[in-house]
Parts: structure tokens; sequence; C-alpha cells
């Protein structure tokens, strides 16, 4: 923004090239620290077949990625006013919204670049049985970051990624300390991933929805839809949002009921593999 004393940004027709730069560059990152890095460290410490050794090595660059992002996510949001507090989502809305510092603009075009690659590894590795329900959840992604990009609610999106983000890290990190073979490290992961998961995905996720849903219409009227000062408010357009959001949650939940049969194996069978991909992998691995 020309003359801003905060040296504030606006979005632009341009980022799309910056977003593009950016699935590059994750591709090369992710190709280089999981070949280089990941997979020689998993076959030095003993990891015993070669699909266990990739699945580490993708495991271990995601949880990488969901550690810095999150830490990011989080500083971002702290030098922000919607720090843990949903009404700043939409107060003085458009004014300060459309604007964005240049960490937060960084930020979330990077986020964007980030899910855009990974619908590209979606396509050209080898599918899972989990690949329509993550095709799906990284279409919504994508269309949720994209949008809110577009229509000046980056704060929402800032909470929602900060929220997907922790848990994360936990169950990348998981299977992880499973494949290096520490069972109890393993156990104590998973139950901390339980109890993120269920904090941030579904209670602190219902919280941004409802904020989204009802909050918003005690700050905003439903027709300050003015495009030509960034105002893209009103019920249509929250509505389009809701039912993203929940698409969203019905697949966190439908994971949530995998996690929740993972438990039941735990408990009654000791047996802690992944419903969702990893006892795919396992069971080949026995062959």
């Amino acid at each position: 923004i020309p003359r801003d004393p905060q040296e504030r940004y606006y979005r632009g027709h341009k980022d799309v090239f910056f977003i593009i730069h950016w699935v590059v560059v994750f591709t090369l990152a992710r190709a280089t620290i999981m070949y280089k890095v990941l997979e020689p460290f998993a076959r030095w410490y003993g990891v015993d077949t070669a699909r266990k050794v990739t699945r580490f090595a993708e495991q271990g660059w995601l949880t990488l990625y969901y550690i810095t992002s999150n830490f990011v996510g989080l500083y971002v949001m702290s030098q922000g006013p919607h720090w843990m507090s949903t009404p700043h989502y939409w107060i003085n809305y458009p004014e300060g919204h459309a604007q964005m510092s240049c960490l937060m603009k960084l930020y979330y075009l990077i986020q964007m670049g980030f899910w855009f690659q990974q619908i590209f590894v979606l396509l050209i590795e080898e599918k899972r049985k989990d690949f329509v329900v993550m095709g799906i959840h990284h279409v919504v992604t994508c269309n949720l970051l994209g949008w809110s990009l577009y229509m000046n609610y980056t704060r929402v999106g800032n909470a929602v990624l900060c929220c997907m983000d922790f848990s994360d890290i936990f169950l990348s990190g998981t299977k992880c300390i499973r494949y290096l073979g520490f069972e109890r490290a393993t156990v104590v992961s998973f139950v901390t991933f339980i109890l993120t998961w269920v904090y941030t995905r579904h209670y602190l996720y219902f919280k941004i929805l409802y904020s989204v849903v009802f909050e918003s219409k005690y700050y905003l009227d439903d027709d300050i839809w003015n495009p030509a000062i960034g105002s893209y408010y009103s019920r249509p357009v929250i509505y389009c949002f809701t039912v993203l959001f929940i698409i969203l949650q019905a697949l966190i939940i439908y994971w949530f009921v995998l996690v929740l049969r993972i438990v039941y194996r735990v408990i009654f069978q000791n047996n802690l593999d992944d419903s969702r991909s990893d006892s795919e992998d396992d069971s080949n691995d026995a062959e």
C-alpha cells in the first residue's frame, strides 16, 4: 500500500505467481528433505522395509512443515487483534482486514502454495485407499484459503489453519515415532494427538464456525457488499463458507471415527496401526 505508515499490503493479481513459485519450492524442498535427509536417516536407524522408509520420510516432512507453519501462524495471530478474540474476525470489517501485514500476507500465500502442492502430490504418487477423501479435503481447503483471501477474511483463515496444523504435528509425528520402533513414546504421542485433535479440530473449530454463522451478524449488517472498498460480507457468502466448513468438519469426523477404531484396537488388540493408510502399507510389508 503506497505511503501506508504500517507498511501493509493488499492482495493482488500477481499473488498467483507467488503461490505458483511456492508450489515449486515445496515440491523441491519435499523431495530434497525426504530423499537426502529423512530416508537415509531411516535406513541408518534400521527401519526394515523400503515402504516404511518412504512412509517415514513422507510423515517426517509433514511433521517439520506443520511445526513450522503452526509456530508462524500462532505468531501472526498474536500480532493481530484477533488473537483469542473471535469478535475481531469482524470488527471494523473491511478496514484493517483488507490491509495485511507483510508477515500475514506471506504466511497466507505460502500456506496456499503448500496446499496446492499437496494436491499435486496426491495426484502423482501411489493412490492410497483414502485418495478420494484426501482429494476432497485438499480441494475444500484450497477453496477456503482462496476465497477468504479474496474476500478479506484472512483472520478467520489464520485461526482455522492454526487449529488444523497443531494436531497434525502429533498425527504425523506419532507415525514417525512408530516407524522408529518407540512403542511407549508412540502411545504417549498418540494420546496427545487425540486430545489435541478433539480440542482444536472440534471444540475450537466449532467456536470459529459459530462466529462465522452467528457472531458475525452482531458486528456487520447483511447488506455491506461493496467490492470497491473490499467488503464482501453478505448472508449468501456466509452460507457458502458455512457449507465448505461443514464439509471439512464432516471429513474430520470421518477421520476421528477411524482414530476411535485405532483406540479400540490399542485397548483390546494391542495394535496401533493407522486405519486410514498405514495399515495398508503394513500389510504390503508383511507380504
